[in-house]
């Protein structure tokens, strides 16, 4: 089983979109091969990693399909309420200088 960090570097990569495509073009031109479709040796020999395979497979199953790519984002409101949260503890650690400095005075 590949380590879900590679799967994750994989999946984040910069050139994603070229090595799914890279990925597609070698199944398509496999898919009537003397092997009766595009195996794990066809992939590799394209220049296609073992995580890459694992990490693409369905994009490019979907792009010889025609079928549109499920675009996977971040919830609607993550980022807003991660920079709520950030926010709110910043505003908690100034209170507590604050009251800390307070406390220096009193005593």
């Amino acid at each position: 089983m590949t380590a879900p960090s590679l799967l994750r570097a994989a999946r984040s990569a910069p050139d994603r979109e070229d090595r799914i495509r890279l990925m597609a073009e070698t199944m398509r031109k496999h898919r009537f091969g003397a092997e009766d479709g595009c195996t794990l040796q066809h992939l590799k020999a394209a220049g296609l990693s073992t995580v890459e395979i694992e990490a693409y497979s369905d994009e490019a199953y979907q792009l010889l399909s025609g079928r549109p790519a499920v675009v996977l984002v971040e919830p609607a409101g993550r980022r807003e309420g991660n920079a709520l949260v950030r926010a709110a503890r910043a505003v908690r650690k100034r209170r507590a200088l604050v009251e800390a400095r307070q406390a220096e005075g009193r005593a």
